[in-house]
Order: structure tokens, then sequence, then C-alpha cells
């Protein structure tokens, strides 16, 4: 009987603050940075500066809503 061997730990995410420059181990999500071409990505900040920024907005809340459309005439 062979016996399993825990798995390793998982590497901690390591970022670099874009307001303070600094590496922190606890990155928080502050922009989405999206591309015409390509995959885009996330910009990040250490949990001391994250307040500073405003909340990143759900993607679904940039479109319009479809109450809007049908009002306006347009399908």
């Amino acid at each position: 009987m062979t016996e399993l061997t825990p798995p390793a730990p998982g590497r901690k995410p390591v970022r670099l603050c874009v307001r303070c420059y600094l590496v922190t181990d606890a990155p928080v999500v502050v922009a989405e940075v999206h591309q015409n071409s390509g995959p885009g990505w996330n910009m990040y900040a250490c949990p001391d500066c994250a307040p500073h920024f405003p909340p990143v907005p759900d993607v679904i809340d940039l479109f319009p809503s479809r109450h809007n459309r049908a009002r306006d005439g347009a399908e």
C-alpha cells in the first residue's frame, strides 16, 4: 500500500502595488485593463492602498439595460 503525500502548499500571489510600488503578498484587484486584440490584464494594489481606488465596476453594469433600449425604440 502506498502512502499519499499531502500536496505542497501553493505559492502565494505576489504583485506590485500600482500606487506605492511595493511588492505585496495580499494583492487586491483595483482595475481591469482591456485591449482590442489579445488578453487584458489586472492592476493590483496592496491592502493599504486599495481604498484609494474606486471599486471595479461589474461588466454587466457597463451595458445599457434592455429596459432602456425598449423605451428608445431600439432593439
